[in-house]
Formats: C-alpha cells, structure tokens, sequence
C-alpha cells in the first residue's frame, strides 16, 4: 500500500488478507463439503467388483491297478445288452477321466458384478442431513464473527499507532521551537546576556526529549509492523498512517440505537448451535425408527480347471433390506438422554452469554460516553496550554520570562498534548469496543 492509509483502506486490506479469516473461508468450504458427503449417502450408490483366483490342490497320484480295478466294476454295473464297442468306449472315457484328475493341480474361479443401492427411506439420514447444512450455517456464522474481530483488532492497532504519531509530531514541534531558542540562548551566552547553566539546562531538555522521540518512533515502528501481520500484509511493505483523517474523525460517525444480542455474531453462532443441538437429540431417537433401502445386483462367475475366462454364467438379483433395532439394553436410551443433557448445558450458556453481552454493552457505552466527555476537557486544556506555550515564548524572547518559565510551560504542553492524543485513543478503543459488543462492528468501514 502507498501514500496514507485510512483505518477504513487498512481494514477492507485486513478483510480479504488477513489468516484468520481465510482459515474460517477455509472452514466453510469444508462444511459445504461435509453437507454434500451426508447428502450423497441418500443418493444412488453403484459399486463394481470383479476378482480371479487360482485355488492350489496338492498332487494326486493313483495306484497302478486302479484304472483296472474301476474297469472291472464297471464290467459289473454295465447292462449285458450294451455292445462290446460301447462297453470299451466308456471305459475309454473313464481311464481319461482318471488321467485328468490325476494331472488336476489348480482350480479358477472368476467373478464378475455390479450392486445397484438406493436408500429409500432413513429418518437418520435426513436428520443427519439437516444437521449438517445448520453446521455449514454456523461456520458462515463463525466467519462474521473471525470478520469483527479482525476489524476490532486492526482498527484499536490502527489508532494506537495513530496517537503515537500524534506524539511524534508534537515532539517535533517542540523540539524544532527549543532548539531555536537554543540557538538564541547561545548567541545571547556569547553576549554574557544569559547564564551557561541556563544554556545547560536547555540542552538537557533537548536532549531528553530526542531520547523520548526515539522510544515513540521504536514504539510506531513496533506497531505497524504488528498491524501488518494482523492484516495479512508482506512484512517489507511500507505502511503510513493518515494522522489528520485521524484527527478529524476522532468523534466517530456511528451510532448504535440500543442493544440486541442477536446482532453478535458469537451470540448467534450459540443459538445455531443449539439447532444443531436439537438436531443431535432427533437423531439420537432416530435410531429406534427402520431403515428401509432397494438393492439390484447382476454378477457374472466362471469356473475351470483351465486358466481361462470363459463359460461365464450371470446372476441378477433386486430386492430390499429393511433393519429396525429391537433391544439394544439401553444403549438408544442413554444417547438420547446424553444428548437432552448437553443441550441443556448449551442453554444455560445462552443464558449466561446474553446476561454478560447486555453487561457488557452498558459498560462500554458507559465507558464511551465518559470518554467524549473527557475527550472535549483534554481539547480544552491542550487549546490552552497551548496559549500559554506561545504567549511565554515570546515574553522569552522579549526578555520578559525566564528559560525556567519557558521550560515548565512547556514541559505541561507536552503533557496536555500527551493527555489529549491519549484520550483520543481511549474515545475510539471505547468506541470499538461499545460497536463490538452491540454487534455493529462493521459500521466502522460502512460509515468512515
């Protein structure tokens, strides 16, 4: 970012940057993504399988006299009427089948199918199904709520850093004023006009107050670098605060009309979970209610001695399954009243959260109301400690007032400018916090 940077500029930069909200944008991609798993599982599943094995025999062999001894019953059980050429063939066939088997070393099946399901009827499924698009609801809730604090924390980061430029600049002023008077002091010293003690004494003072420019400008330095890893900015960026947009809008343009807890989005993000909470208990009873599902089924299986895939014969199959638990000991019970029992929890904490957000609401619009107020003293004070500052200075010059005089009406300008940069930084940290907890943070960035 280039030029001055308006607190609005830094928190829109922060809203799109910023690490914190891209893990919640994270978060509800991946609930969108949870909701269309569980709504899957209601749709048509198709699975298709297949596999091919080799079953291993172990070797077989046959006593030498064995094809004669099965001729011979056969010779028994073969009718007398069967011709000779006949009677030789079936043997023929039955030495071959003892050959075979005698060589047989492996069986293979192969399988082939598709299983069709669609669940048909699951009041699981569809309380799981609406408890999984109200999370989806609570992570876009919880977003909104990553968004407030992101623009809480950047903004108070904002104005902090503000009110210590405030500081430096009127240090600066300050400075550059009593080195000039230095200057003249010397010149006046070399005139044996002034003491050189007096000349001593203000260049303490100078050299003072550079030692505290230096801890501002270390404690802006510290500041912006800390605003930029809260708004997700490359370090080596260089960031400049618009001190006089600062000034001017140091009243603040918002306005809350009155309280409503459900305009904070941590509130909210209680009350969807207890939807989600309900949801839970209604899932939990609907484990004593059927499952009713349609499954169709083709498959293809084959079986040789040969290795080969062929001789294929098919099965189709269509049917339903229905499950209901009948005695489960408890078990079904006890999830239910588990669930009633967190819900109830959850409920006394949406009780306590709202006590406390109300509580919390007075005080800081309390808090930012003293703070306007004191905020119009400290203007004052610095408008006249100011006065005093110029018309001391001049007397100075005019040999009218001691270096003392000059230095202690300065030392309280500093002060009443410290005390007023301060109370613009409490006006505003109140204000946040008052916008915070009403809900209606994001007026800042709507309303700058």
């Amino acid at each position: 970012m280039s030029g001055q940077t308006s607190m609005t500029e830094l928190v829109n930069y922060a809203l799109k940057h910023s690490r914190d909200i891209k893990k919640a944008e994270l978060q509800c991609k991946e609930a969108e993504y949870s909701y269309k798993e569980v709504r899957g599982q209601g749709l048509p599943q198709i699975t298709a399988s297949a596999s091919y094995s080799k079953m291993m025999l172990p070797e077989i062999k046959f006593a030498p006299d064995t094809y004669d001894a099965l001729s011979n019953m056969a010779d028994m059980f073969i009718n007398e009427s069967v011709s000779d050429d006949e009677r030789q063939g079936i043997k023929d066939r039955l030495k071959g089948m003892i050959d075979q088997f005698g060589n047989l070393n492996a069986v293979y099946t192969s399988t082939a199918g598709v299983q069709i399901t669609q669940l048909i009827y699951s009041q699981s499924y569809l309380t799981g199904l609406k408890t999984s698009k109200k999370a989806q609801e609570l992570y876009s809730i919880l977003k909104s709520n990553s968004e407030e604090e992101v623009i809480a924390e950047v903004s108070s980061g904002y104005y902090q850093a503000g009110s210590l430029m405030l500081q430096l600049q009127t240090v600066d002023k300050s400075l550059n004023n009593l080195k000039e008077i230095h200057r003249i002091a010397e010149l006046s010293y070399q005139n044996d006009l002034v003491k050189e003690s007096s000349v001593n004494r203000l260049k303490v003072t100078i050299t003072n107050l550079e030692v505290t420019r230096q801890t501002i400008q270390n404690g802006i330095n510290i500041q912006l670098n800390y605003l930029k890893a809260l708004a997700g900015m490359p370090g080596d960026t260089l960031l400049a605060i618009d001190t006089t947009r600062l000034i001017n809008d140091f009243v603040g343009n918002s306005s809350v009309n009155g309280f409503d807890a459900l305009s904070v989005p941590a509130y909210r993000a209680l009350l969807k979970q207890d939807e989600i909470y309900d949801q839970q208990v209604k899932l939990s009873k609907a484990t004593f209610l059927p499952t009713i599902a349609a499954f169709g089924k083709l498959s293809y299986s084959a079986y040789n001695t040969t290795g080969e895939i062929n001789d294929f014969s098919n099965m189709n199959t269509l049917g339903l399954s229905f499950s209901m638990p009948i005695f489960t000991s408890g078990v079904n019970n006890a999830k239910v009243n588990k669930a009633i029992i967190k819900q109830v929890q959850l409920r006394q904490d949406i009780l306590k959260a709202n006590d406390f957000l109300t509580i919390s609401y007075n005080n800081a619009f309390l808090e930012y109301q003293t703070a306007r107020e004191m905020l119009a003293v400290q203007k004052e004070n610095r408008a006249l400690a100011l006065k005093v500052y110029g018309q001391t200075s001049l007397q100075y010059k005019e040999g009218m007032a001691s270096m003392a005089d000059l230095l202690n009406v300065n030392s309280d300008f500093l002060q009443a400018d410290n005390s007023f940069n301060q109370q613009i930084l409490k006006c505003k940290t109140s204000e946040i916090n008052m916008l915070k907890a009403s809900g209606n943070l994001k007026s800042l960035i709507s309303n700058p």
